[in-house]
């Protein structure tokens, strides 16, 4: 049968939603008002609300950084404010949903393959002091200051739900900041934790409050417990001396769907100076490859050859991107040593110091769109009781000594029991 383009269609409309209403709240640390670097920013939803529903995609954190100290400027990584977040810790009734350390690793990197240049000097300067370079926003010396607002991107809470906040246990958000030294650019000059002073701490929060006949008709058509299919995350850090080959590390990650496994090789002497988190190093990698239980994934090793056009396409594979060339990255814009910049050779803090080089393996079974946004088919692969090694080739010796920071993306499953109101996670 013929048919019309939907632009002519004239006799439907978008239904009604259901009785509810959208309620903005704030949230502040339950731990204090001022902090500094190296500190802990907790908050604590609120729970046995009924009917009531976070929508964690639509709510941010907001504070406001301040730099006291009398004579030097800072910067943030070209990240932002999110970068200063070295790791973060959810809870729900004593049990841990999420821990991330080196979080701010894991975030520049997805922030360079998934943003473009243009929201980073737009909206993404604005939000929380992003830039399409190494450096984000300045905070002057003697009271420089910035209000910043972020999502909570790379937790579980980027799952395509909302979250039930009528469970007697409520969810605890730790945010743990990094030192001053290790995620604010100086110049190499010594800025205190204490320098930097943190306020004004809130979560906005937008909560759903459904009336009690969709609450009553949610509750039937779930089975008796509220299940949530989310990402989350963990990490290994493993040391690659100079001159070294080679590296195996031995992945602790214990998981029922490991999904992709992401690398970020950065040079030892930087992590703990005035360097940049989002500073990634090339370190001529020549092969890479993950083994699972003795099966190895890739089954050909991902090959380099300097370019980075491999390691590039294999990442884009993993973001469901490759043949999406509206995707938006900003991998090769920032500062002048692009994707596959060599090992540093100017002084510690110019932009130009390494590349911003990353491996994204994806080791899904069968590639649908889903991702942190949204799940997809749980498809990645078992490895309860097995043994991961990720395995780096070098063409030749490495020049100085690196830590590679390797993070296993996967799926949990949180539910919440409708009778005892209980969360229980499983991996």
């Amino acid at each position: 049968m013929a048919a019309t383009t939907q632009k002519l269609n004239y006799a439907n409309v978008p239904p009604r939603a259901t009785s509810s209403r959208a309620l903005r709240n704030e949230v502040i640390t339950s731990n204090g008002t001022e902090f500094n670097m190296n500190n802990t920013l907790i908050f604590d939803l609120p729970s046995n609300l009924n009917n009531t529903f976070w929508d964690a995609q639509s709510s941010y954190v907001s504070f406001t950084v301040t730099n006291n100290n009398a004579t030097h400027a800072v910067n943030f990584e070209g990240g932002g404010a999110p970068s200063i977040i070295k790791r973060i810790v959810v809870e729900i009734g004593g049990q841990t949903l999420f821990s991330c350390d080196s979080w701010n690793s894991l975030y520049m990197m997805m922030f360079d393959l998934d943003t473009a240049a243009q929201f980073r000097n737009n909206a993404g300067k604005v939000l929380f002091g992003a830039n399409n370079a190494a450096k984000g926003a300045t905070l002057a010396a003697a009271g420089g200051s910035l209000k910043v607002c972020f999502p909570l991107v790379l937790t579980p809470f980027m799952a395509n739900k909302y979250w039930p906040l009528i469970g007697r246990d409520r969810i605890r958000i730790r945010l743990e900041l990094d030192t001053a030294a290790r995620s604010l650019i100086c110049a190499n000059v010594a800025v205190t934790d204490s320098d930097i002073a943190i306020a004004d701490v809130k979560m906005v929060q937008y909560n759903l409050e459904l009336g009690s006949d969709v609450m009553a008709q949610v509750a039937a058509a779930s089975g008796g417990s509220f299940k949530i299919a989310c990402p989350s995350y963990q990490h290994h850090q493993s040391s690659l001396g100079a001159g070294a080959s080679s590296l195996s590390a031995t992945l602790g990650f214990s998981m029922s769907s490991l999904n992709r496994v992401i690398v970020a090789q950065q040079l030892q002497a930087a992590v703990a100076t005035a360097s940049y988190i989002g500073n990634r190093s090339y370190a001529d990698l020549e092969r890479f490859s993950v083994s699972i239980g003795g099966v190895k994934y890739p089954q050909i090793d991902l090959k380099e050859d300097g370019g980075g056009s491999e390691t590039l396409a294999e990442a884009l594979v993993s973001q469901r991107a490759l043949t999406t060339w509206g995707h938006q990255s900003s991998l090769h814009s920032i500062g002048t040593a692009g994707f596959t910049g060599d090992e540093p050779t100017g002084a510690a803090g110019a932009d130009n110091d390494t590349g911003h080089y990353l491996i994204d393996l994806d080791l899904e079974s069968q590639r649908v769109a889903g991702g942190e946004s949204g799940m997809g088919l749980v498809a990645g692969v078992n490895t309860i009781g097995t043994t991961i090694q990720a395995q780096f080739n070098y063409s030749g010796g490495v020049t100085a000594a690196h830590v590679v920071n390797v993070y296993g993306e996967h799926t949990i499953l949180c539910m919440l029991d409708l009778n005892s109101l209980t969360w229980s996670i499983a991996v």
